[in-house]
């Protein structure tokens, strides 16, 4: 990875498309934290898109605290490892880009296999934040914070 040519939609798509399955930081009701695993959907230039149920723990944390902090990490050692971390804003836009985020995710399917099943998922952006980059597989450590949307 050429980190002088890579621009924020890259390491976006980076997440999305390399290591797409991501820990997710929100706050509880009584402002502890939560984590959980949630992959990331979709990149549309410098937003990332990911889905929840209505039903969820993560879907109400999320609309009383539209604030997450996200890590992606990949690399079979400490020392080979790249990491991508995320502190964002984010907004719930419905059902918009279900049906490209299921086309683009084929294993959705085998989860929620029909239309019914589809109505309790919500989309969220994640639209402004700071990403931090952190790359331990080079030589000399690559080290950037950079802002988006």
């Amino acid at each position: 990875m050429d980190h002088s040519k890579m621009k924020t939609e890259d390491y976006l798509n980076y997440l999305k498309n390399e290591i797409h399955s991501t820990v997710f930081a929100t706050v509880d009701e009584n402002g502890n934290p939560v984590t959980r695993v949630i992959d990331i959907m979709l990149v549309k230039e410098t937003k990332l898109y990911f889905l929840t149920a209505i039903s969820k723990p993560f879907y109400k944390q999320l609309k009383m605290n539209p604030v997450v902090s996200i890590t992606g990490i990949e690399g079979e050692t400490s020392m080979e490892s790249f990491s991508i971390t995320l502190q964002g804003r984010v907004n719930e836009i419905g059902s918009t880009y279900l049906d490209e985020i299921f086309e683009k995710n084929p294993y959705m399917s085998k989860i929620y296999p029909s239309v019914e099943d589809r109505n309790v998922l919500r989309v969220f952006e994640i639209y402004k934040g700071i990403m931090s980059i952190f790359d331990l597989s080079k030589k000399l450590i690559y080290q950037n914070v950079k802002s988006f949307g």
